[in-house]
């Protein structure tokens, strides 16, 4: 049986980038930063099932940064998260301000950032389950920390290989809790709405083989129906809209959008009111759960893995090649790779980002290193092309402590591209005959200062 593991929206502002950590086995170590009236900073030092550990930061670090140890106990783990949020300056968005970590043996984290100004810290917020396991974290960051979500393990403490995700619902917070639980796939839906509100829904989901329809709200007003070609396209997003509309007493689901893995979207109800979107990066939608009154109050959903647990040909990750500096990163295990970006810097490669393939899909992996005012330059593989090997060049450079990647050239089974950077320093290549490259890893600040790929045999389709 998969875990499930519960998604907590996130509290604090819009502003800054959209970062999500996913889920571990625990959080070992937390590093928060600040300044006279905001949170600047986090790090998490999480740790996986086989021991490994895993380090992510966001924001700006600054002078004063305190941490917290989280293990101190055996059987020791964050159980729950306070904190709050406001606007800074006078044209400021809201960004969080405080923050307060308990764990599972009634130990208490400082409160970081408390009340630095003599000044309140703004809307208060909590992240706890009944206290269960905090195993992940999520939010928004820029120059400081503008948002903070949780993960939580609700039926297990140890992350499986093909974890279920519920995101919480969001919407209003009358009516009646449904929750239709996980299936194999969704096959169609049918919203009702009238002229304010989505009114019904009634969801018709696969579960081995057996169709199953559930519905909630009230059927009326006009209904249309939205069909997926099951099995080979799923819903890979909602974006939701809610609103308490005119001579309506509650707030309720105003609008609704399904994306789809084929790249189609429908669109429901009028867009009004405040936007959500349940999303989970590399998973398919599988169930839904809400509120309901004559009306659908609030949606969330479940996702899962994109498909069903198969055999899959052993990858074997080569290590990383430059120097030790920055912070750890790893973009996991694709079918492929379709298009590279590589964003150059003074002296060296200070930017890289992937888009690989997975089945049909396209997923775009993260950012690593920073842009600069260059910009990033592209290569994109074609139909039936993809990467043999990887060839570069490290060095030292002034005012760097540790090396850093001077340039990047790409080989395919057709072609090579062209150097990314100078040819200086030490060099270096990455892949083995008979393989092909599905990922890369390595470290990363400002600049790239180390890469390594992951592999596996090409196949005879290939």
């Amino acid at each position: 049986m998969a875990s499930v593991y519960r998604k907590l929206a996130i509290c604090g502002g819009e502003g800054g980038k959209e970062w999500d950590d996913d889920v571990y086995e625990g959080v070992r170590q937390v590093y928060v930063g600040q300044d006279r009236s905001r949170i600047t900073y986090i790090k998490f030092d999480y740790v996986k099932v086989d021991g490994e550990v895993v380090t992510r930061e966001y924001g700006t670090q600054g002078q004063h940064t305190d941490e917290f140890v989280v293990v101190q106990h055996p059987d020791e783990y964050i159980i729950a998260v306070e904190g709050s949020y406001k606007k800074v300056g006078l044209l400021g968005t809201d960004v969080i301000t405080s923050l307060l970590f308990k764990t599972s043996k009634g130990r208490k984290s400082p409160r970081f950032g408390s009340n630095l100004l003599g000044l309140g810290n703004g809307t208060k917020f909590e992240f706890e389950d009944q206290g269960k396991k905090i195993v992940g974290f999520h939010g928004r960051a820029g120059d400081a920390l503008d948002a903070l979500g949780v993960y939580i393990a609700l039926d297990s403490v140890t992350t499986s290989l093909f974890p279920v995700y519920k995101l919480d619902a969001q919407g209003g917070t009358e009516g009646r809790v449904w929750d239709d639980g996980s299936y194999d796939a969704v096959k169609t839906v049918r919203i009702g709405q009238d002229a304010h509100r989505i009114t019904y829904l009634e969801f018709e989901y696969d579960k081995g083989g057996k169709s199953e329809k559930l519905h909630h709200g009230e059927k009326g007003g006009t209904l249309s129906e939205f069909v997926l070609d099951f099995p080979d396209e799923y819903i890979k997003s909602v974006e939701a809209t809610y609103d308490k509309p005119n001579l309506f007493q509650h707030t309720v689901i105003t609008s609704l959008t399904f994306q789809t893995s084929k790249g189609r979207a429908s669109s429901f109800g009028y867009t009004k009111g405040k936007k959500f979107v349940l999303e989970q990066k590399d998973r398919r939608l599988v169930g839904f759960h809400g509120k309901e009154g004559d009306a659908v109050d609030a949606i969330g959903a479940y996702f899962a893995p994109i498909t069903a647990p198969t055999p899959v040909i052993p990858a074997k990750k080569l290590p990383s090649v430059g120097g030790n500096g920055g912070v750890a990163w790893d973009d996991g295990v694709y079918d492929g790779v379709r298009k590279i970006y590589v964003g150059q810097g003074n002296d060296g490669v200070s930017f890289v980002k992937f888009e690989y393939t997975k089945g049909t899909d396209l997923v775009s992996g993260d950012e690593h290193g920073k842009a600069t005012i260059l910009g990033a330059e592209e290569f994109v593989l074609e139909d039936g092309e993809y990467l043999t090997a990887l060839v570069g060049y490290f060095d030292k450079i002034y005012g760097v402590d540790e090396p850093i990647v001077i340039s990047l050239q790409f080989k395919t089974n057709k072609r090579e591209s062209s150097p990314f950077g100078m040819d200086s320093g030490e060099k270096f290549t990455l892949g083995e005959d008979g393989y092909k490259i599905v990922g890369f890893h390595g470290q990363a600040s400002d600049v790239i200062h180390s890469v390594g790929v992951t592999i596996v045999p090409i196949t005879t389709t290939e």
